[in-house]
């Protein structure tokens, strides 16, 4: 194969793996979105793997804890609105979103999403309030 050939199999690989990962971008956000906006627990489980690690102010947790609090916590007031959205692929099945959400409890995010039997679901997760600002 001539190095053209060559370099341009790569290219389109390298293109075919960006549309993939851009399209998988958009379904963490999405998903992001579905689980800001969950109203209970029942909601929120389809979202999570199962032992999966949560780091919080409350310490290590896991799904048990996190479908409890979402059936303990008020549901949500209006749409849920976060951003500064980032994604990074670490392979084709595991990516880091990190995002931001300014109310009504202002924190940042960091999500581990692993594809397990084709579906995106959080394996961890992290969350760190904003500081009030004085």
């Amino acid at each position: 194969m001539t190095k053209i050939k060559k370099f341009g199999f790569a290219l389109v690989l390298f293109l075919v793996a960006g549309i993939v990962h851009a399209d998988d971008a958009d379904t963490l956000i999405a998903l992001d979105n579905q689980w800001g906006s969950a109203d209970g627990g029942a909601a929120l489980a389809p979202l999570l793997a199962d032992g999966m690690i949560t780091v919080g102010v409350d310490g290590l947790t896991g799904k048990a804890e996190m479908i409890a609090q979402a059936d303990e916590a008020e549901p949500p007031e209006g749409p849920y609105e976060a951003g500064d959205y980032t994604v990074k692929f670490l392979s084709e099945d595991i990516a880091v979103l990190a995002h931001s959400t300014p109310a009504p409890e202002p924190h940042w995010s960091l999500h581990v999403y692993q594809k397990i039997d084709g579906e995106w679901l959080v394996v961890a997760t992290a969350g760190v309030p904003v500081p009030e600002e004085e």
